[in-house]
């Protein structure tokens, strides 16, 4: 119900002149629903509307109407596969909802990321990844983490200690 509420509000806002707020709500909703490829569509295409060709590439790689022009104004801005895939904020593989020409489009980003490597493209609860195991930035942020918990215990410690003695 919200969703169609907010794409109310933009057509509202588009039938207004309104294009920023319109750009706004679509932004929220894609974040919302990144998996959603009816508002990738429609933001690839107020995209289009305003002249932005690369965010018009972006939002448009995954639909079918996307130009040749717009997929190389997308590449031009963001230039390596990993920092492309990465943009389309995509959470979950779309492979099997896409048309056979955004299918095919994906799979060469796809194919380009794994050869730029450091590790296959694995799709994860947070979107694609480098399939690479127990890589060392995975142990550095458990490490950081298992630091900054101890340091907070200790703390939590040395506080109930000092009221302990104030009240004592």
């Amino acid at each position: 119900m919200a969703r169609e509420h907010v794409l109310a509000k933009v057509e509202a806002d588009l039938r207004r002149g309104h294009v920023h707020p319109a750009m706004q709500r679509l932004a929220s909703l894609t974040a919302a629903y990144p998996d959603d490829l009816e508002l990738r569509s429609r933001r690839a295409a107020l995209y289009r509307q305003v002249g932005n060709v690369a965010e018009a590439g972006r939002w448009g790689f995954l639909t079918e109407d996307a130009d040749a022009q717009e997929i190389a104004a997308f590449e031009r801005a963001y230039p390596g596969a990993w920092q492309r895939l990465r943009a389309l904020r995509v959470i979950a593989d779309p492979t099997d909802r896409l048309g056979p020409v955004a299918g095919t489009r994906l799979a060469h980003l796809v194919g380009q990321a794994e050869r730029e490597g450091p590790a296959p493209v694995a799709w994860t609860d947070v979107g694609p990844r480098s399939g690479e195991p127990d890589s060392w930035r995975d142990a550095l942020d458990c490490l950081v983490t298992t630091v900054i918990g101890l340091v907070l215990v200790a703390l939590t410690v040395v506080g109930l200690i000092t009221v302990l003695r104030w009240a004592l």
